[in-house]
């Protein structure tokens, strides 16, 4: 860290990059209360702490990214390991669509579709 900030705008750096409010960011790094979300504002309007934020959060996010490749691997080894027939292999295939995302609903192209119907429940 090469940038020209104090301790105690390192610790809102660190408690903003954490996902706190700019105001709570800025009381738990010490600040008084009057004025907390101006004083936070304050704070990112400087290079060195925008950048020192910009920082931390790729940190975390890589941390984040380790995390889910080794919880959809888990996932997938588990689903694998079970009987088809399983409630349980069901379960651990249902949340690995999940984390995968593929109970995303279809997107559908109607621009110029004349009727639309739609099955909601088994009813039209």
């Amino acid at each position: 860290m090469n940038m020209k900030i104090n301790p105690k705008q390192e610790a809102f750096c660190q408690a903003y990059a954490s996902g706190l409010s700019i105001t709570q960011a800025y009381l738990k790094a010490g600040y008084s209360e009057n004025g907390a979300g101006q004083g936070g504002e304050r704070l990112l309007k400087n290079v060195d702490i925008t950048k020192r934020v910009e920082e931390l959060r790729a940190k975390v996010e890589s941390k984040m990214t380790y995390k889910r490749e080794t919880y959809l691997e888990t996932l997938r080894e588990r689903f694998m390991e079970m009987p088809p027939e399983s409630s349980t292999c069901a379960k651990y295939g249902e949340m690995l669509a999940k984390a995968m995302g593929w109970n995303e609903p279809e997107k559908l192209d109607i621009v110029g579709a004349l009727e639309i119907n739609l099955t909601i429940g088994g009813q039209n």
